[in-house]
């Protein structure tokens, strides 16, 4: 008696791989400019990141009104998911918390080096007769 044997087709899983960050978190002395509009105007550096990032000018106003700084948690959390960074939320939250204005500098930086365009920032600049 013949046994038949049956292969079940075997998928793959690609997984892009996890990178690091480009600069380090207390790297801003390699951008003098970066590194004095974080220490004397927070305000500054913060609403740049979150402009890159096609957000609201007015989201680091949060981050100034608690302890926990959600925003700069939420801009390096997604970040890290964006360009497959690896990490973890809860060192995300630590870091946002106690080196705020570092957090946004390495945001900054991330995004410059990779230099991808917002979807929002192309969508409210495009001509409205293209779409």
């Amino acid at each position: 008696m013949k046994r038949s044997v049956t292969v079940q087709p075997q998928s793959e899983v690609f997984m892009r791989d996890a990178s690091e960050w480009t600069t380090g978190l207390c790297h801003c002395c390699s951008d003098g400019d970066q590194c004095c509009r974080s220490c004397w105007c927070f305000l500054c550096i913060s609403c740049q990141t979150v402009k890159l990032r096609g957000q609201c000018l007015c989201l680091p106003l949060l981050d100034m009104c608690s302890v926990i700084h959600p925003i700069a948690m939420t801009l390096r959390a997604t970040t890290r998911e964006r360009y497959s960074i690896q990490g973890s939320f809860c060192v995300d939250c630590l870091l946002s918390t106690f080196c705020c204005p570092c957090v946004y500098c390495q945001v900054h930086r991330e995004h410059q080096h990779r230099q991808l365009p917002s979807m929002l920032v192309t969508l409210v600049t495009s001509d409205p007769r293209d779409l």
